[in-house]
């Protein structure tokens, strides 16, 4: 048998996701077929199995389901995904391929080889497949999670619909505006929740969100103002990748001359939109330059964009051919670096953060601490978080890497002038049930967890006794007959929290409460009061990772 399929541009793809270069080497000549791998006529596939690609149904026959992972016919998906391949089945040697990897599959072998081009240099690695190719009715079947992830697609299985569900990394950076609403003021007024998260806020100039039940609602404060006839609007919300919102706003300034209320004044509102799946909030003010940023204003501003830039680390793929890589740096980095940043990734586009592997991908970067070295330079410490297409749907991250970044006032702007990358992080305790990661130094390798129970007491007739849950991250060289420092996370829901700061009920005989650690929207993460007052065995380490800000929380589903 001879197969030779080549396809390009497949259906509804975008081509900016799927460009045309030349691969030397990767052509195959195909002589015969090896029967040796090959199934009988009769094989019966799961005909009710379907895909889905970027919300549309496809026409994908046969798919079948073994080692519970989804097969499906080569033929019957690269022309949807805009994929190439070659078949050489003298070898049972299969290739697929895009402009920025090689993969390599074997029939009937669990073996898989990557192939990564880096500034015209090809670099192999091998893994583990879950599910070999096979050929089934002189059909070639491949593992289609492997294959889609590898490429930098989201892969899900629908159980209700019996389908998986393949999303391409195109689609989902392309930014979309979101429909909002500006609540009247009298309307969040007569809301208790709303109520006290306008007067908690609306002084101070910031942008903070509340999830409630489907709505996100953002309050947008320009801080205080001299006097009256401020105008305060919102002109855009849009969602700039998967999972994150940009707030557009604009302050109006009174006109000079005109009359206006002599007092001391604070714009602000609330919007509101569908939740869906946004978890972070970005924004900008234009039109405010009454006055100069406070520290805790230009905190924020540095923290956005870093922030900013972290987002766009997975559109620059160093894999593609070097001028390919040196147009995304200019396109994706250029409003967020200096000038002289710039031109020394371009000088050598490997010294550049980005993409270096189509799963997993830089999704964000974590800020940890922000340090003001100057009145015109800040030091800002994160971790750069890598997820995978599991890590996306249910929270958790793949990899993290530290970074510090120098941002500098340059010309009136702030921007980032240079950058220090660490090696990338492989111990990370990851709790999938509350949201939270911790990472742990390379000491803490075979590191075990305990689950306890916290008590709280109540301080008040109406308020019952509270409980939740306490994690305990143990150190492996823990015994019975020489214990050493846990690392305690305590953990509240929202309400509790609340709760415990306005006194009706307590935690422990401390006369102090315990600290916050990290919170989503839905639990709050704190280290339990004097946890090491027995001076245990490591407690000196334990101090000290937590002093590096170790715990981050996301959302959960």
């Amino acid at each position: 048998m001879y197969i030779n399929l080549f396809v390009t541009g497949g259906k509804g793809m975008k081509k900016s996701r799927f460009k045309k270069f030349a691969l030397v080497g990767l052509t195959c000549t195909i002589i015969s077929t090896s029967a040796i791998f090959a199934l009988t006529d009769n094989f019966d596939a799961n005909t009710k199995i379907r895909m889905q690609i970027n919300n549309e149904w496809v026409d994908a026959q046969n798919l079948y389901i073994e080692n519970d992972r989804t097969m499906v016919p080569l033929d019957g998906f690269i022309e949807e995904l805009g994929l190439k391949t070659d078949s050489d089945l003298a070898t049972n040697k299969v290739k697929i391929y895009d402009e920025d990897l090689i993969i390599i599959l074997t029939i009937g072998n669990n073996i898989a080889t990557v192939a990564k081009i880096i500034s015209g240099e090809i670099i192999e690695e091998t893994y583990n497949l879950d599910a070999a190719p096979r050929i089934i009715n002189n059909q070639v079947f491949v593992p289609i999670r492997f294959i889609a992830e590898t490429l930098g697609m989201q892969v899900s299985w629908d159980d209700a619909l019996r389908a998986v569900k393949i999303e391409t990394l195109s689609d989902i950076s392309i930014e979309r505006p979101m429909d909002f609403e500006v609540l009247d003021y009298q309307a969040f007024m007569d809301n208790e929740l709303l109520k006290n998260f306008y007067e908690n806020n609306y002084m101070t100039k910031g942008i903070y969100s509340l999830a409630d039940g489907e709505w996100m609602y953002v309050l947008i404060a320009a801080g205080e103002k001299p006097t009256g006839g401020y105008d305060l609007t919102i002109d855009s919300i849009t969602e700039v990748t998967k999972g994150t919102a940009y707030i557009h706003a604009t302050l109006t300034s009174p006109e000079e001359g005109s009359m206006v209320t002599q007092v001391l004044t604070y714009p602000a509102l609330i919007v509101r939109f569908n939740k869906g799946d946004i978890t972070d909030i970005l924004w900008d003010l234009s039109g405010d330059v009454s006055e100069p940023e406070t520290d805790e204003q230009e905190n924020l501003l540095i923290v956005n964009l870093v922030k900013s830039f972290g987002e766009k680390l997975k559109m620059v793929s160093l894999l593609a051919p070097e001028d390919m890589v040196k147009d995304s740096i200019k396109e994706y980095y250029g409003e967020f670096v200096s000038p002289e940043l710039l031109e020394k990734w371009l000088n050598d586009p490997a010294k550049a953060p980005g993409r270096t592997i189509s799963s997993p991908w830089p999704e964000r970067i974590d800020v940890l601490s922000v340090e003001k070295l100057s009145d015109d330079e800040y030091e800002v410490k994160g971790n750069i978080i890598k997820v995978t297409s599991v890590e996306l749907a249910e929270g958790g991250i793949a990899a993290s890497r530290p970074a510090k970044f120098l941002v500098r006032n340059i010309d009136g702007k702030w921007l980032i002038d240079d950058i220090k990358l660490g090696d990338y992080i492989d111990l990370v305790y990851d709790n999938k049930d509350y949201g939270f990661y911790f990472t742990l130094p390379k000491s803490w390798i075979g590191y075990s967890v305990i689950e306890g129970k916290w008590e709280g007491l109540s301080l008040t007739e109406s308020k019952e006794n509270q409980s939740g849950p306490i994690i305990y991250i143990r150190h492996p060289e823990w015994t019975e007959k020489t214990p050493r420092q846990d690392i305690p996370v305590m953990v509240f829901t929202q309400d509790q929290w609340k709760s415990l700061n306005n006194m009706e009920f307590s935690v422990g005989a401390a006369p102090i409460g315990p600290s916050k650690l990290g919170e989503n929207t839905t639990y709050v993460f704190a280290l339990p009061a004097r946890y090491n007052y027995e001076f245990m065995t490591g407690f000196e380490e334990v101090e000290e990772i937590l002093e590096n800000n170790p715990l981050q929380a996301y959302e959960v589903n």
